[in-house]
């Protein structure tokens, strides 16, 4: 024989063992048994093999696209909790420096230093006490209203 009959007659067996069937018998102790190969003389019959189990795509896995949705509803709550927080302390560091301004102001105002101001368009010039007492109530109204 050569090695390519032998070799051909090799993967027919393998073949065949790959697609042996089940069977299904009963012993003499009256015990069910399954096996590849019944005991001669003994009434077997073939066992199907059970289907393959039954996949679902993703588009029918319902709990798992609703799982996804959920988490992403809740990174863009927490993305929008970070940004209102962020703000927030934005708004909080901002006001503290206007009340730091206030209080200087007032100061300066109070001890009638520097009554020179730049006008909006860019001349410079001295303020007279009616400006420099309404500058003053201004600082105050803010700082009544804003800082603690």
């Amino acid at each position: 024989m050569n090695i390519r009959s032998l070799l051909g007659t090799l993967l027919l067996l393998a073949a065949s063992q790959a697609q042996a069937a089940m069977y299904k018998w009963t012993d003499a102790q009256g015990q069910v048994q399954f096996g590849q190969f019944p005991p001669p003389g003994v009434a077997a019959e073939p066992v199907k093999p059970p289907p393959p189990p039954a996949s679902r795509p993703p588009t029918e896995r319902p709990d798992v696209q609703e799982r996804l949705r959920a988490l992403e509803e809740r990174k863009q709550q927490e993305r929008e909790r970070e940004t209102e927080a962020r703000e927030k302390r934005e708004q909080a560091a901002l006001v503290e420096q206007n009340c730091r301004n206030a209080r200087a102001s007032i100061r300066l105002l109070e001890t009638g230093g520097n009554r020179l101001y730049r006008m909006p368009d860019g001349s410079v010039t001295r303020m007279d006490d009616q400006e420099r007492q309404r500058r003053m109530n201004e600082s105050k109204k803010y700082l009544a209203e804003h800082c603690s």
